[in-house]
């Protein structure tokens, strides 16, 4: 009697624990990218000359690994987190300190045709538009590849309330992050939105973004961008261009300046972007990009520079997880912009690099 009992009792765990796992489910996943990167310049932090040769976290995509969840609440409604931490492979440690959960933490509802509300931190909406979306290189992960969507708007942000929703052809995403200090509410706060229409083969999208600076909020970045892609049968072609007012000396810094948070410049910027992926046989992958970037008021009020960077990528398919790659990269700066090169006003650069996707 009592092995029946157990027995019975066995199989109604396990038909409760299949009726669990059909509605809720847990997901590891993550990529794992690493190169051999050469630059003909030294590291712009040393302030010293000649070329460098190091292991370095993937051209294509940062390193990172995550968890996320989704769990059925019937009538189309769902309830979701996600949880992702970087880390670079050369030396296993975490891409940034400080936080657990580095790159996204959040946690959401969906409600099907009502749309999605998430909380935490996330990507902001014009790396979203860009990464999915219109860059070629998806943001590149060298400070010296795709330079110009990593400048021209932040990458994340702390505290966000997002709500995002596709209307037929239409996806609309609106965010929203409070800041952190209680002495000026304003300060670190940030608001966007996006928009996104396909057609047929045919996306276009545009973002709107402002961030109130994090220690004093009378000075701002503002950006708006403009972008499109068109898939062909085995090419798909981007263009784009990025429109950008900052106070905040957030774009010296990505572009490799030393940061004065006593700045008082009204940094402008306009930047275009065109670059192509073409599919060369089921295994090749070969990817082209051009940046370029008119400033103003980058050291000195009415100063003006130019920045240019030519990138290609070729990538081989192993397998549907795994590729190996090769990176070839030129830049080129003029007048104001030539500190953000160290030394010099041009830069040649390569990697050969292995991603593997999980």
């Amino acid at each position: 009697m009592k092995r029946t009992a157990l027995s019975v009792a066995l199989i109604g765990l396990g038909l409760a624990s299949s009726v669990a796992s059909a509605e809720t489910s847990v997901t590891l996943y993550g990529i794992a990218d690493v190169s051999i990167r050469y630059v003909n310049t030294s590291d712009g932090q040393t302030g010293a000359d000649g070329s460098r040769l190091s292991m370095s976290n993937g051209a294509i995509s940062n390193s990172r690994w995550g968890l996320r969840g989704s769990e059925d609440l019937g009538d189309g409604n769902r309830a979701f987190f996600r949880l992702e931490q970087g880390f670079d492979v050369q030396n296993g440690k975490s891409s940034s300190s400080g936080k657990t959960f580095n790159r996204l933490a959040y946690v959401g509802l969906d409600g099907g045709k009502i749309g999605a509300l998430t909380l935490g931190l996330q990507n902001t909406v014009i790396q979203d538009l860009m990464a999915d979306h219109f860059d070629p290189l998806t943001v590149g992960n060298y400070a010296e590849n795709s330079w110009l969507p990593a400048a021209m708007g932040r990458v994340r942000a702390d505290n966000a309330f997002r709500y995002a929703n596709t209307l037929g052809d239409l996806a609309v995403i609106g965010q929203w992050s409070n800041g952190d200090k209680w002495s000026d509410r304003a300060a670190g706060q940030q608001m966007g939105i996006s928009l996104r229409y396909t057609i047929g083969q045919l996306g276009l999208g545009g973002a709107f973004q402002k961030t109130f600076g994090a220690n004093d909020s009378d000075k701002r970045q503002q950006v708006w961008n403009l972008s499109a892609s068109y898939q062909f049968e085995v090419v798909k072609v981007f263009a784009g261009y990025f429109n950008g007012k900052d106070q905040t000396n957030w774009v010296n810094g990505i572009m490799g300046r030393a940061v004065d948070n006593n700045s008082t410049l009204d940094r402008k910027d306009n930047g275009y972007f065109l670059g192509a992926s073409w599919q060369a046989t089921p295994r090749w992958t070969i990817t082209g990009a051009a940046y370029y970037d008119q400033a103003k008021n980058v050291v000195v009020d009415g100063d003006k520079g130019k920045r240019y960077a030519l990138i290609a990528v070729a990538e081989y398919a192993l397998s549907k997880r795994t590729q190996v790659y090769g990176t070839v990269d030129y830049n080129k700066v003029r007048d104001a912009s030539t500190g953000d090169i160290s030394g010099r006003t041009s830069q040649v650069g390569g990697g050969l690099g292995i991603r593997h996707i999980f």
